[in-house]
């Protein structure tokens, strides 16, 4: 069975990985697995050991220009989809052209979207879709569009003007239209998976989790010495006062991975003996259960291994939706929040603070048995079940 796995642009690192580990999985059980990705060599680079095969450009808007006169924050699916093309009527019958030959030239049986909208409303067009993800990407209808994630917020473009723009699409291709936005991704099958204490939708939703992807593991006692394990994005804003912070922690061994890292920020971290740089995101996460304190932006697929380990968690978010995760989890007492921009002294405060804070790590081991009983199962076989199922539906 050919199988299509689609990431926009728009599609965040944390969904590219779990891309990577459905397709791992898909190609384990003898199917062809194709990638039409917004960034292949990002995810050649974040593929790590296993390097797929298939990969393809998606389509996508660049990102504008820092101007002052910016746009208002991203906030929840409708705006991410204005920002993507949705509210322009050339670019979106643009996209949804290019992404549509692009899926016929593939010829898959089965379309698996992560994140990505105009491949959720063109998929449908040429095989069964799968709109997938954790409850931060996949939130649930509402009315007649999608909720937002906070009540003060802006909207970035009119929902009218974004259906018309895609029954556009559609019509160029002789499909029927939408009678909302939210049959984007309703036209398509649904799945969700990830930790229901995610979920910034888990009060409107009436479906559930099917599971974690991937196994969790158990609760590890802290260890007795102290180690920071750090996963950050070269692309935020302020990396090189954190990456200059992280020497200046003494008597401490610190293990760190640079996603799109430069030359210099490598070879800097390199020349400190304090500093062991990873090259590959999994293989560090995997060998950071005996981490005192884990250090990231507020990627999910780190912070649920984090609090199912029962490790303190140190978040310098830097996007909408790491902020509100951050904001999300903060009744949990396992983690301190500072932001990125922040000094490099107070930077280096917050973190020994972090690592004295003995209340961090009791939150972190009571909420991480909580979870061990909770018996939360392995997403990966039911969705590989119902992505098998969609093939034979359609024969």
């Amino acid at each position: 069975m050919r199988v299509a796995i689609c990431c926009g642009g728009e599609t965040a690192d944390e969904l590219l990985r779990d891309a990577l580990t459905l397709g791992s999985a898909l190609a384990a059980r003898g199917h062809s697995v194709q990638f039409v990705v917004g960034d292949p060599v990002a995810l050649v680079a974040l593929a790590g050991s296993w390097i797929p095969s298939d990969i393809y450009q998606a389509p996508q808007v660049m990102p504008p220009p820092q101007l002052v006169m910016k746009r208002a924050p991203v906030d929840g699916l409708a705006d991410s989809m204005a920002t993507t093309g949705f509210d322009e009527k050339q670019t979106m019958l643009t996209l949804s052209a290019v992404w549509r030959a692009l899926l016929l030239l593939l010829r898959p049986d089965v379309i698996v979207g992560f994140g990505s909208s105009v491949a959720w409303l063109m998929g449908p067009t040429v095989a069964p879709t799968l709109a997938i993800g954790p409850g931060i990407a996949l939130p649930p209808a509402l009315g007649s569009s999608f909720p937002r994630l906070s009540a003060e917020s802006v909207e970035l473009a009119d929902e009218t003007l974004m259906l018309a723009n895609a029954n556009a699409a559609l019509a160029r291709f002789g499909q029927p239209s939408l009678a909302a936005l939210l049959e984007v991704m309703t036209n398509c099958s649904t799945l969700l998976y990830g930790l229901p204490i995610f979920d910034p939708y888990l009060q409107l939703r009436r479906d559930v989790t099917t599971g974690v992807l991937g196994t969790m593991p158990p609760p590890t006692l802290p260890p007795p010495g102290k180690r920071i394990v750090a996963f950050l994005d070269a692309h935020c804003p302020g990396i090189e006062a954190i990456i200059l912070t992280l020497p200046a922690l003494e008597a401490l061994q610190i293990d760190v991975h640079v996603t799109r890292a430069t030359a210099g920020m490598r070879r800097f971290l390199e020349q400190q003996s304090a500093v062991e740089v990873w090259m590959e995101h999994r293989e560090l996460l995997e060998q950071s259960d005996a981490a005192s304190l884990i250090v990231h932006h507020g990627a999910q697929d780190v912070a649920q291994r984090a609090i199912c380990a029962g490790q303190p968690q140190f978040i310098l978010p830097w996007t909408r939706e790491q902020e509100i995760f951050s904001y999300m989890i903060d009744w949990m007492k396992v983690k301190k929040t500072q932001s990125p921009t922040d000094p490099i002294d107070q930077i280096s405060l917050g973190l020994r603070n972090a690592l004295k804070d003995s209340s961090l790590s009791v939150a972190a081991q009571h909420h991480a048995r909580q979870l061990a009983k909770a018996g939360i199962p392995d997403a990966l076989p039911g969705i590989i079940e119902r992505i098998e199922g969609l093939r034979r539906e359609d024969m």
